[in-house]
């Protein structure tokens, strides 16, 4: 279900939805939309839709992973992916769209081998195809 590949490099655009430009939730909703599905369009908003996952060990491929700020306000989405050994990573739209690690502390950023986002919930959404 996962067609994120034409946006994997793009940069990071506020209310973008393109790979030439792409915000985080925008992002989410356009690979849904690829796929014949809709998402709403705001990270928090999508974060309603969809059953809970209580732990990160048990997330899937394609589960949408929410973070918070320091307002406890979700603020960003990605899609979550596997790795080795039960590592879990996730891709999405920070600067650009790209890949980092992912654990229950929230987003290691590969390259500055630091965490850039703390992660509030896992939720697994079905959804109504769209017609």
């Amino acid at each position: 279900m996962l067609m994120t590949r034409p946006f994997i490099g793009a940069p990071y655009l506020w209310g973008g939805r393109t790979p030439w430009g792409v915000d985080c939730s925008g992002f989410t909703q356009m690979v849904y939309l690829l796929a014949g599905m809709h998402l709403p369009r705001d990270a928090y908003q999508q974060a309603e839709v969809g059953t809970t996952i209580e732990l990160l060990d048990l997330a899937q491929p394609g589960d949408l992973a929410f973070f918070d700020n320091d307002e406890g306000r979700i603020v960003h989405v990605g899609f979550i992916l596997p790795g080795p050994d039960g590592a879990r990573f996730i891709v999405h739209a920070s600067g650009q769209v790209r890949l980092d690690k992912l654990d229950q502390q929230g987003i290691f950023h590969i390259t500055d081998k630091r965490y850039t986002h703390q992660l509030r919930l896992v939720k697994r959404v079905v959804l109504m195809h769209c017609s």
